[in-house]
């Protein structure tokens, strides 16, 4: 299949986008490399390839969750001169 200026000029009509002449052959060389590209894709041997399944999580692959405690609020405040007991205080923005 060839892109030809007809159909570059549908697609942006349909895209309701406003191109140029000269935008309207450069979009057609892309989309023709595009359609190249995907015909060298098909050519492609896929036999004995298994279908990856993205997302798909196991649950022996995950991590245990482990409950830690861990108080360090004092080291997180002691470079700010802005708290009030073990909260950051900040200037109003909001009447």
């Amino acid at each position: 299949m060839d892109i030809d200026t007809e159909t570059v000029l549908k697609i942006a009509r349909l895209s309701r986008i406003k191109i140029t002449d000269t935008e309207s052959s450069d979009i057609q060389k892309d989309l023709n490399r595009i359609v190249e590209f995907v015909k060298k894709l098909g050519e492609i041997d896929v036999k004995g390839i298994s279908e990856f399944n993205f997302g798909e999580t196991h649950l022996e692959d995950m991590r245990q969750d482990s409950v830690t405690i861990n108080d360090n609020t004092n080291d997180v405040l002691k470079n700010t001169k802005s708290k009030n007991q073990d909260f950051f205080t900040v200037p109003k923005i909001v009447e």
